[in-house]
């Protein structure tokens, strides 16, 4: 079973339509520097690697020039994390955030069919969501023939809370995360978290695959 590093993931939520944070991999201080500086302005540096928590492990950091970014990639590139060697950054914009959200579809051996779930609560991971903020998560099974409607997911958005023109807008996220994780069989492809910016754009700013 593989795992897809986070610049790889976002790869193909690029190839069906998410948007996903301008962004370039690196793999010195150097190269990460020089990706700041096409980037411009404030970025984010993260560590890639398959592991949950990389914040507490010192694996994203905020830069506010390239410099910054440089010494950021240093102080990953070459760690050990998880029994792996933290060969490559990913350095992104900076996204203004004003509100964050979770989003995935995973195969259920419970259910024998792709379940999606949606949150309006994000950046936790959707077991601890679950049990924190029970509320504000739903599930729907798929059939794998019909495949997720934009109704179904308009439902699952509204049973959170949210209405309007952000609840189609999530919708359509959610059928196009369906469509990635059927179209390169995915046992889980978690957008984590799915934030919508100041300006009022739905981006990836994360991403998990299996």
């Amino acid at each position: 079973m593989a795992r897809l590093h986070e610049y790889q993931g976002k790869s193909l939520l690029a190839q069906k339509g998410i948007p996903v944070p301008p962004g370039r991999v690196a793999a010195s201080p150097e190269e990460a520097a020089r990706a700041a500086a096409e980037i411009g302005g404030p970025v984010v540096v993260k560590m890639q690697a398959w592991v949950t928590g990389r914040a507490a492990l010192g694996g994203i950091q905020l830069a506010q020039v390239p410099e910054e970014a440089a010494q950021a990639a240093r102080t990953m590139l070459g760690k050990q994390v998880g029994g792996f060697t933290v060969d490559h950054v990913l350095v992104e914009q900076r996204l203004p955030i004003a509100r964050e959200f979770y989003a995935g579809v995973i195969v259920s051996d419970r259910e024998r069919a792709p379940v999606v779930l949606f949150s309006s609560v994000g950046g936790s991971g959707v077991e601890e969501i679950a049990q924190h903020h029970p509320e504000a998560l739903s599930s729907c099974a798929v059939d794998v023939e019909r495949g997720l409607r934009e109704h179904q997911a308009r439902n699952l958005v509204r049973r959170t809370g949210i209405h309007g023109p952000l609840q189609r807008e999530i919708a359509d996220v959610l059928v196009k995360l369906y469509d990635v994780a059927r179209t390169w069989e995915a046992r889980a492809a978690e957008i984590n978290p799915l934030v919508l910016t100041a300006e009022g754009e739905l981006v990836a700013a994360d991403s998990r695959f299996t």
